[in-house]
Order: structure tokens, then sequence, then C-alpha cells
């Protein structure tokens, strides 16, 4: 599900009709991929975060992270497999997972701690994990 989500975070959709919206959110259950709506949200725009398939009220949360794709792309994107994701995967491809708390350098190749959070390295180097600040 790793590649899958990595490789699906480089798109998003609009659609255009009732039967599009639906379209998409069908192929979200079929590929395993979690719905979330923001109550305040009335746009069009479909976009994967972590688990996530996002509805977005405009396109700023893709604007210059995805790819505004066809529908019917994007649901076929949505069904593939995790081994066809796999052969896609480019380690370029962003993956943004907890957008609150940490974010990407302007050049793209670290990450930024946000919000009172900060990263730690275990003893042998080999892990990083992020934890909030006691403020």
């Amino acid at each position: 599900m790793k590649h899958k989500l990595k490789h699906l975070s480089r798109f998003c959709c609009r659609p255009n009709s009732p039967i599009e919206f639906e379209a998409v959110k069908m192929a979200a259950e079929i590929g395993v991929v979690n719905i979330h709506f923001r109550s305040n949200n009335h746009g069009y725009y479909f976009s994967v975060y972590g688990e996530y398939l996002w509805q977005c009220d405009d396109n700023s949360i893709a604007k210059g992270k995805s790819d505004l794709i066809s529908v019917l792309d994007f649901c076929n994107k949505l069904r593939m497999s995790e081994e066809e994701a796999e052969k896609l995967e480019d380690d370029r491809v962003e993956f943004i997972l907890f957008k609150d708390y940490l974010d990407f350098s302007d050049d793209s190749k670290t990450l930024i701690a946000l919000n009172d959070h900060y990263f730690k390295t275990n003893e042998d180097g080999t892990e990083v994990t992020l934890h909030k600040r006691d403020c």
C-alpha cells in the first residue's frame, strides 16, 4: 500500500458531474483508500494524501505537488495494484503524510518539523521519529 499511496500522491482530479464524483468515491473504496471530506468543503477536487482520498474546495493543496488528470485516469490509478505502483515509484515523488507537523524544504530534499514538533534519532542512527515539544 505504501508504494501505491506514494504514487497516487502525485495526482489529483476534478470531477465535472455528480456521476464522476461518485465514480471517484467508488474507485477509492475498491482501491482501499479511505475517503475524507472536510466539513467546510464544497469543491470537487480529489487528491491522495497519506491513506486518505481528500476532497478539496480548490486545488491549493495540490498546486505544485500534484498533476491534475482526468477522472478516468485517476480512477484507474486508484485501482492499480501495489506491484504496479512499485514499478512506477520514483524517489523524487513527495509523500506528504502529516502536512500540519512536517513539510519539505524549498529544495524538496529535506524535511522540516513544524508547529513545535521536532525529529529525534535513535541510538544507532537508523530511525528518525517525529515528536511534539512540551510547551
